[in-house]
């Protein structure tokens, strides 16, 4: 069964189980996936199941829906699929999840840090974080921090969030059956503030945080 996770600046807030038919997406309380924001319309979207495929389209014009970072009015959804809703963030994962491994891939948001200026990237005067994958194939690669939210592992897998907010950089348990861990202790549901050298254990996936 298809899913959504729900999460907002890095926090998880829950895990929807899509059922064939519409599922709306909005403040008013009604919806199937009721968001308490003003950033989000009283119906905002719905994503509609059949046996065919699952597709998202927005109900108020007013109010836009980023799916990918791509601005859309409808669309088709496939595994691994990240939309953006006001200021909060809906990961689609599919039944088939892919199998599990070391290799994590770190996808971008266009959500902003708290109380910080809106814009896909961080800006440009703050000093910037970085991880260093330390074991599997990608031994060694280096990955920049170089946006407001950053997601860490595939979709149906270990996954956790790792958000920059004013005073630094937060890492957030996402999905999975284990929390990631930080310096050989899982974080469970509480964002956890890094610094510079903490060890990083996501999946098998283990990385140095650098700042």
């Amino acid at each position: 069964m298809p899913k959504l996770t729900l999460s907002f600046k890095g926090r998880l807030i829950d895990v929807y189980h899509l059922k064939p038919g519409e599922t709306l997406i909005g403040r008013n309380p009604s919806c199937d996936i009721c968001i308490d924001s003003l950033a989000i319309a009283p119906l905002h979207a719905k994503i509609v199941l059949d046996d065919q495929q699952c597709r998202i389209e927005v109900l108020d014009e007013e109010y836009p829906l980023s799916l990918n970072y791509n601005s859309i009015e409808r669309s088709e959804l496939t595994h691994g699929d990240l939309m953006e809703i006001g200021k909060h963030t809906l990961a689609y994962a599919e039944d088939a999840i892919e199998p599990s491994g070391d290799i994590n891939i770190p996808v971008g948001s266009n959500e902003q840090a708290e109380s910080g200026p809106e814009g896909t990237n961080i800006d440009e005067s703050r000093r910037k974080g970085i991880l260093q994958i330390l074991s599997g194939t990608h031994l060694g690669r280096i990955i920049p921090l170089n946006r407001n939210l950053t997601r860490i592992g595939r979709a149906g897998t270990d996954c956790a969030m790792i958000s920059l907010r004013n005073d630094g950089y937060y890492i957030s348990y996402l999905e999975g059956p284990n929390p990631p861990q930080v310096n050989d202790h899982p974080i469970g549901s509480e964002s956890f503030l890094l610094k510079e050298g903490d060890m990083i254990e996501v999946g098998e996936t283990k990385m140095q945080f650098h700042f």
